[in-house]
């Protein structure tokens, strides 16, 4: 009796564990685990080690499309399945699952349920090994931006990983030219192709990328280099979209930049401005935050001195070295004490792009593009402003070239070389060397002057030069350009005895 009472036993506490087991593991991940993607094994921690899984999948998918989905090896080395938990994740919102799921390698051990809408995730149905899966994942009609797949795979019951995540895949729209290892599948099924004797192909170009959609009739566009919004190659390209009181930028910066930046501006230069950074991160993922930047003396933005609930970020997207942010901005918002009034005031737009980070927090320089616009606008305005004209900075530049490369140089060619030669003739009573020299010397003095003129209207003042040494070393030379004339009035003819006092005019030259 008492042999038949412990069989007896034996076998309700074997059917007791294989029901647990299969509760908590066979027949795949229960509903609860849909968003933590946590099996419930009790008292069980995940692995904490480097999992031995890895998911492979294109890097770009149009919207519609369907691709291939791999849970395999992340070593090379064959690995087995027990069980698993697969879906798809909005990069910026990685609570969200977005896309739906095909098909399924074999039904007999793998499932597509529904955790948070229709077929949007896969998982197991019993908890024996499994060799490398496949799925095909659709992604879907109405969402552009990254994507990632998201995993939680078990070797068995006790050994588990959480967190097994794919690259950053970029979903794209349906004209979107896609070259890559393992093209996605399409949903329209290939027909034989019709012979033909000789055909014309027509080329087509490649259709502008979606910023520019809108630019000439219903958002407000500025770009760099200008004039490049037509041909939709701009470097750097902030766009504006106003619905009433609803205020959606879009920003995007080509030749794989690090950051690129828009600027609501009180004027046409960097500094005291509100700026919106959009940000791709080493992971791979974009980022958007809210800056302010500061006056020359401290160029660089700090993110911690603007408030980042100002902006919400709807997209984002790296494809083909194009780094692209659409987001939303406060109509009414405060930042460092001043008020942006989007619907009732006007700003000059900025844009900028650059290839490094200065700092965790700070963003490098604007190595790639910077462009503002030339007048304060409102924001709901339609079409492609002009950039701020560089005229009167190209206009110091070539004044300044023309004075220290050309007058002034051939001036002190003709005192040093021509004054023992070229003699004999006159010119205003005065030997023909020296005349030209005066004359070249003056010249030298009126383009530097108007030159300094210039400048000063372009900057709008005198400021602090700062640690500028391009502005520290115009001033002192501007300083000894202005005097020497005052000292070469002054100074005596050469054979007088106080000519030695007088050498300002031979310093300057020399």
């Amino acid at each position: 009796m008492l042999p038949r009472k412990r069989s007896m036993n034996t076998f309700i506490l074997t059917v007791f564990l294989l029901i647990k087991y299969s509760e908590q593991y066979g027949s795949g991940a229960p509903p609860m685990a849909c968003v933590d993607q946590t099996p419930r094994h009790s008292g069980i921690p995940a692995q904490s080690s480097v999992p031995p899984y890895a998911i492979y999948t294109s890097s770009q998918v149009r919207q519609g499309d369907v691709l291939n989905v791999t849970i395999g090896s992340a070593l090379g080395a064959p690995v087995t399945i027990g069980g698993f938990i697969l879906q798809a994740r909005q990069v910026q919102n990685p609570d969200t699952i977005v896309g739906t799921f095909t098909k399924v390698p074999n039904t007999e051990i793998t499932q597509i349920i529904s955790c948070r809408g229709y077929n949007d995730s896969v998982t197991h149905t019993n908890p024996e090994s499994k060799p490398e899966l496949t799925f095909q994942w659709k992604a879907p009609d109405d969402y552009l931006g990254g994507i990632f797949f998201r995993a939680t795979v078990a070797q068995d019951y006790a050994m588990f990983w959480k967190n097994v995540e794919s690259p950053v895949v970029e979903v794209v729209t349906r004209d979107t030219v896609i070259t890559t290892t393992q093209p996605p599948l399409t949903t329209t099924p290939a027909t034989a192709p019709a012979a033909t004797t000789q055909t014309n192909r027509k080329t087509t170009t490649a259709k502008p990328d979606i910023i520019y959609q809108g630019c000439e009739d219903t958002k407000l566009c500025f770009g760099v280099p200008q004039n490049c919004i037509k041909s939709g190659n701009c470097k750097a390209i902030v766009a504006v979209f106003v619905a009433g009181d609803t205020y959606t930028f879009e920003i995007q910066g080509t030749d794989n930049p690090k950051y690129v930046a828009a600027g609501l501006s009180a004027d046409n230069k960097m500094g005291d401005d509100s700026a919106m950074e959009c940000i791709r991160n080493d992971n791979g993922r974009v980022s958007l935050f809210t800056s302010w930047t500061y006056p020359k003396a401290e160029p660089y933005v700090r993110r911690p001195d603007s408030p980042q609930d100002i902006v919400q970020l709807l997209e984002s997207s790296i494809i083909d070295g194009k780094l692209y942010c659409k987001f939303r901005r406060d109509t009414v918002s405060t930042v460092m004490g001043q008020t942006f009034d989007l619907a009732n005031n006007k700003y000059n737009l900025m844009v900028v792009s650059g290839d490094s980070m200065k700092e965790a927090d700070r963003v490098g320089f604007h190595s790639l593009a910077f462009e503002s616009t030339g007048t304060p606008l409102a924001l709901a305005t339609v079409g492609a402003p002009a950039a701020a004209s560089k005229l009167l900075i190209k206009l110091h530049g070539s004044f300044m070239l023309l004075a220290w490369l050309g007058s002034a140089f051939i001036g002190i060619l003709l005192a040093r070389y021509f004054r023992q030669t070229w003699v004999g003739k006159q010119l205003g009573g005065k030997d023909i060397w020296f005349a030209y020299h005066r004359i070249l010397m003056v010249l030298t003095w009126l383009l530097t002057m108007l030159g300094f003129i210039l400048i000063l209207v372009e900057v709008g003042g005198w400021s602090s030069a700062g640690g500028n040494p391009h502005a520290i070393t115009g001033i002192i030379t501007v300083i000894l350009c202005f005097i020497q004339p005052i000292g070469a009035y002054f100074r005596p003819h050469p054979g007088h005895q106080e000519t030695t006092y007088f050498q300002l005019d031979a310093l300057v030259l020399w």
